[in-house]
């Protein structure tokens, strides 16, 4: 549209193109026409003609103003919202956007801790005024020597904005970060803080391995870090962190460990001792202190998870229950699952799993998918044990569920596990239906094979 010598609003000439990449603008390299300093800046302007597109584009420019001063937004230099086509200056950011650091930061736990929590800082500043972002990825972070702004203002909403783009029920951003959420009606329009925090995750992802991050793949990305990523990544949004600080303390104790800062076991069993002392001594909790434990021993992997996972006292297995760490409990059980499944614990042991796991099962504020993992671990602790208490914890847990939703989850439970003791329990002991259905389907298959072995 412009080409190089033009002179845009008898202001600024146009020294050639900077980017074409952008859906609604394009960026050109300009000069100030009556400036002695040649000092090269960068010219953005709405290329879209759309009525639509216009207002977006006024609107970005309006919000980044309101952040003017602000050493962690991108600043505009001078607008021209009512020029045609209306643009914006801004400063030319020689080392680009954070997509050219990803070599650097593969193997420096110290930089990449520092981009991270720049971009944090980044974000907080627009959760501060009540703006998300909605379109959080490395080409929307450029980068200034030492500093990190964020830019890219297109796709983002204000609480009780009424513009035609923060009503609609449109959905737009980038494919491979965006929240599923944001592909249902109204999801793009109630954007909020956990969905920023989605599309953080997704972008740490891809600075970590340079990899497309639909698919979070665990390859080459340390354990602790990818702990944080797929919590950041849940899909249903009360899993996610619900804020940026509680995703600034979860990066903070993973790079403790990487960093060797604390010892990732002793970190854990810190935070496990001082839930405990504060149940024996008041008989209370505290939620968030439960969600850092639960995250630190997700960090931890072989021998110093399982040890941990065997030193949690019964009491505060009630308290890992309750339904305010519902969005911790499937990351929870995740952990204690791999320490039942590997089988490094006496035989006695099992029946302390399969009674833990009763806790978990038998509480109604715990989902129904959560309570069948439960149920599952219970198993796994009892057969590899061959423990006949702890199988008939099992039994009864399985015994007494009526709730449907509960029964068909553990239906599959037991076809999962058809080749152990489990099949030996009578339908007339359960309640449920899906459950009486899953026994007989058992004990109709036994029975066929029993038939071809005549």
């Amino acid at each position: 549209m412009f080409e190089a010598g033009e002179v845009i609003d008898d202001r600024y000439t146009v020294l050639g193109t900077c980017s074409e990449a952008g859906g609604m603008g394009s960026l050109l390299f300009v000069q100030r026409l009556d400036s002695n300093r040649k000092i090269k800046r960068v010219l953005k302007f709405c290329k879209q003609t759309s009525d639509e597109s216009l207002r977006r584009f006024r609107r970005e420019v309006r919000l980044m103003k309101d952040f003017k001063g602000n050493s962690r937004v991108m600043q505009v230099i001078y607008s021209n919202l009512e020029h045609e086509p209306p643009y914006f200056v801004m400063k030319h950011y020689e080392e680009g956007d954070l997509t050219g650091i990803v070599p650097k930061l593969r193997d420096d736990y110290e930089e990449q801790e520092r981009v991270f929590d720049a971009m944090i800082d980044c974000i907080a500043e627009l959760h501060a005024e009540e703006v998300f972002h909605r379109d959080i990825k490395p080409q929307n972070f450029l980068v200034d020597g030492d500093e990190i702004v964020v830019s890219d203002f297109g796709l983002s909403t204000e609480i009780d904005s009424s513009t035609l783009f923060t009503r609609s029920t449109m959905g737009w951003g980038t494919p491979g970060y965006l929240p599923p959420e944001f592909c249902l009606p109204g999801g793009f329009k109630n954007a909020d803080a956990s969905s920023d925090v989605f599309m953080l995750g997704k972008t740490f992802y891809f600075l970590l391995t340079g990899r497309d991050p639909t698919y979070l793949l665990p390859d080459d990305v340390p354990k602790p870090l990818m702990v944080v990523i797929e919590r950041c990544c849940v899909a249903h949004k009360p899993g996610r962190y619900q804020s940026l600080s509680s995703l600034r303390q979860s990066l903070t104790s993973a790079y403790d460990v990487l960093l060797n800062r604390v010892v990732g076991s002793a970190l854990a069993v810190r935070t496990l001792r001082s839930i405990v002392d504060r149940l024996k001594t008041s008989g209370r909790y505290r939620a968030t202190e439960v969600s850092t434990f639960i995250n630190e021993l997700a960090m931890l992997e072989g021998a110093e998870r399982d040890q941990l996972c065997k030193e949690i006292a019964p009491e505060v297995f009630t308290v890992l229950a309750q339904t305010s760490l519902k969005s911790d409990h499937s990351r929870f059980l995740a952990a204690y699952r791999e320490m039942a499944k590997g089988g490094s614990y006496g035989w006695s042991f099992a029946e302390t799993i399969a009674s833990n796991m009763q806790t978990f099962f038998d509480s109604e504020e715990v989902s129904a998918a959560d309570r069948a993992e439960a149920l599952r671990i219970a198993i796994l602790a009892a057969e590899s044990q061959n423990r006949f208490a702890a199988m008939d914890t099992c039994r009864e847990m399985i015994r007494g569920v009526v709730d449907e939703e509960l029964a068909q989850h553990v239906h599959d439970v037991i076809i999962e596990f058809q080749d152990t003791f489990i099949a030996g329990l009578e339908e007339s002991s359960v309640r449920a239906a899906a459950i009486r259905s899953a026994l007989a389907s058992l004990k109709k298959q036994s029975s066929d094979e029993g038939d071809d072995d005549l």
